[in-house]
């Protein structure tokens, strides 16, 4: 099993909830996480994109660091883990984004991928003058994003014709390091995610869910992928409480479930042009944690996490995106008390 995690590059945390938890979205922060994740061998740091707000709906805002930028900087100081920028197509140009991203891939040697994200924060886009299309629109537009990416990323004098996009015999230079090119990410739980997850992308990132629900969702973007000869992997967001004892780690549950943050729940409840986002979200606890990071379920003693992550991994899982309440001091328990075991179990049935 593969682990990414989350950046900091916005500030507010990745709980809707008034308790502590870290809240810094400083470059200083994300160059010690980043180092970290280095040292422990993470796979990937996923770093979102907002232009205003954070992720967990606090009332403290202090803004949010440009991924890209983030990355490109952080390249240089590290040798393993891999980096993913959320990149939102109505902000960037595909052709803008192919030669960043090409430089970004040179940099790094080969460690930077994307992760796009159709848009679903109405208000962000038209503060900007963004013209905010219809939901299966904005995914006619980043098929074409991604076809146009990929066009620049592998093809000299590449033209391209549509609705959204036109490119007349195109070249980019120098090309990145990855062949064909960087691995894409992609989430999303509508209809319209999963067939361009099927038709376009590498790597689909799932919300947190019941077994039942992932499984659901794996087998129809799967069909999808075989329609059109290819394969992807899957990955689930999970926040993580992965104690000595069952009983600290669903303390610690219940207590953050009690502190819930009724003022940010409710605006984004309020958010109904997000289809297919929180759809199978009902309970507090589903809106608490990040993209519904509860419901995957990582929470309990050391051994029972170790278990899920077993049950995750045997339905075709091939990566999990770890978030914490304080990633510099869980991370590193996690990965001496779970990966650790992980690995063991994995030497012993080999």
């Amino acid at each position: 099993m593969k682990f990414s995690i989350w950046g900091a590059n916005l500030s507010g945390g990745f709980l809707r909830a008034n308790v502590q938890q870290n809240t810094d979205g400083s470059m200083e922060y994300n160059r010690k996480l980043a180092k970290m994740a280095d040292e422990l061998q993470v796979d990937s740091i996923l770093y979102a994109t907002r232009y205003v707000g954070s992720i967990g709906g606090g009332s403290t805002d202090r803004g949010q660091l440009d991924p890209l930028s983030v990355i490109t900087a952080l390249a240089g100081e590290t040798k393993n883990v891999h980096f993913i920028a959320a990149v939102l197509p109505g902000f960037i140009h595909p052709a803008t984004l192919a030669k960043v991203s090409s430089s970004i891939d040179i940099i790094s040697n080969g460690r930077f991928h994307i992760n796009l994200v159709s848009g679903w924060f109405k208000e962000e886009q038209e503060m900007f003058g963004i013209e905010w299309i219809k939901h299966e629109d904005r995914y006619k537009r980043s098929k074409e994003y991604l076809e146009v990416l990929k066009g620049l990323w592998t093809t000299d004098n590449f033209s391209y014709q549509g609705h959204y996009y036109q490119i007349k015999n195109a070249i980019l230079a120098p090309k990145p390091i990855q062949k064909p090119y960087p691995a894409i990410y992609q989430g999303g739980n509508s209809q319209d995610s999963q067939e361009m997850a099927g038709e376009l992308s590498d790597h689909y990132f799932m919300n947190g869910a019941s077994m039942e629900e992932l499984k659901e969702q794996m087998e129809y973007v799967n069909a999808v992928a075989q329609k059109h000869g290819r394969n992807v992997k899957f990955a689930v967001n999970a926040f993580v409480i992965a104690r000595e004892t069952e009983e600290e780690a669903t303390s610690e549950y219940q207590y953050i479930i009690e502190q819930a943050d009724d003022s940010a729940i409710a605006q984004l409840k309020k958010r109904t042009h997000t289809k297919g986002m929180w759809r199978n979200a009902s309970s507090i606890s589903d809106f608490v944690a990040n993209n519904e990071g509860f419901r995957t379920g990582l929470i309990g003693s050391y051994e029972s996490v170790v278990s899920k992550i077993q049950e995750l991994q045997a339905i075709g899982i091939d990566m999990i995106l770890l978030t914490f309440r304080n990633a510099l001091q869980e991370l590193p328990d996690f990965y001496n008390n779970v990966n650790n075991r992980l690995e063991s179990e994995f030497i012993k049935n080999d």
